[in-house]
């Protein structure tokens, strides 16, 4: 018995390892999305006046209401070893139904580095939720390691 719980310890521990790697991972590429798209809307200031792109296009408290475009969900999920698993909702852009372009509310004719910054932002959005499933993992894992643990000091 004493043997088998080894093996499960062993096969944990590389477990979260990978997990580790593929978490180091997913916040480099988070990272390097964010200063790009950092990056972008330094350039859009730069190339179109610093009043193009400021906080003065934002809804106020009197705007029309809208809803988000991307949604978090926590769902089931048998196959993680936490049993669930947080997924990214996104709804397409329909004004009927309140869901609206932010780009818009900065103009119409956004220019193309305001554009691919918020591509590399929904990007990092998408890579934001990996990376707290792989967090998740990784804390269930730790946590079945200290079970395994406390089971093998029993023998």
């Amino acid at each position: 018995m004493k043997g088998k719980i080894e093996e499960l310890l062993d096969a944990l521990y590389l477990e979260l390892l990978h997990l580790i790697e593929q978490q180091t991972q997913c916040r480099v590429n988070i990272e390097r999305l964010t200063k790009a798209g950092l990056l972008l809307l330094a350039k859009t200031r730069y190339v179109s006046g610093m009043q193009t792109v400021s906080v003065a296009q934002l809804p106020t408290e009197n705007s029309e209401d809208f809803k988000a475009l991307c949604r978090v969900v926590d769902r089931n999920d048998e196959e993680a070893v936490s049993g669930h698993k947080i997924q990214l909702i996104r709804s397409e852009v329909e004004k009927s139904e309140g869901y609206y372009e932010p780009l818009h509310f900065f103009n119409i004719l956004a220019p193309s580095s305001l554009r691919n910054a918020a591509e590399q932002y929904k990007k990092s959005i998408t890579l934001l939720v990996e990376s707290a499933n792989i967090q998740r993992e990784m804390l269930a894992v730790m946590e079945n390691i200290e079970n395994l643990k406390i089971l093998k000091k029993q023998f």
